[in-house]
């Protein structure tokens, strides 16, 4: 008797299996963060990494004043990215 399955049920396990599943999520959190903050602060991110080990986002900017803005709305911006992403992906945000 064959076994029947869904390819929506089987690409996650193959995802897994050959650790393609990191860099999803990091395109998925790249994504999240370039929809959240908007194309100004895009605009002013030299540099923005996702570590999928860590859980930890880094974003290196250009503007010494929006690196301290959006340091104090970290926890405001982790939620919004978590939001969009609809899971708890992103634990840390490192502004640098």
């Amino acid at each position: 008797m064959a076994h029947e399955f869904l390819l929506k049920d089987l690409l996650p396990l193959a995802f897994r299996a050959y650790n393609f599943d990191h860099s999803v999520d990091q395109q998925r959190v790249l994504q999240a963060y370039r929809l959240v903050v908007g194309e100004f602060i895009v605009s002013l991110t030299r540099t923005v990494l996702y570590n999928t080990e860590k859980h930890t986002l880094y974003v290196v900017l250009s503007s010494p004043a929006l690196k301290n803005l959006l340091t104090y709305k970290t926890n405001d911006l982790r939620s919004a990215i978590n939001n969009k992403l609809g899971d708890e992906v992103v634990k840390r945000i490192v502004f640098g």
